[in-house]
């Protein structure tokens, strides 16, 4: 129906860390933006960024929670297309286990 929105979750382990994506089939983000969206307050410049809400926080949270835990967070984005943010973790790191 008009309206409908898609969100995917995928969890995967890849070799030695644990991958956690979510994926959209949104507006996207223009490739010279993609830099920037991790940074305190950083809101993508559209003509629909006043009808989004928020702080422009939630990205540079996520990264840091994830290199608190000696991961990093990536993303992949087409615009008109969506966008995959994924969160990669050392296993290591989530089970304590020393190799």
């Amino acid at each position: 129906a008009d309206g409908d929105r898609w969100i995917g979750v995928e969890l995967a382990r890849r070799g030695d860390e644990v991958t956690i994506s979510v994926s959209d089939h949104g507006i996207g983000i223009p490739r010279e933006e993609l830099e920037r969206i991790f940074e305190r307050f950083h809101r993508v410049s559209t003509g629909l960024v006043h009808d989004v809400k928020g702080s422009g926080l939630g990205l540079s949270l996520v990264r840091h929670i994830a290199e608190a835990h000696g991961g990093t967070v990536t993303v992949q984005s087409e615009v008109g297309q969506g966008s995959t943010f994924t969160i990669h973790l050392p296993i290591d790191g989530l089970t304590g286990e020393n190799e």
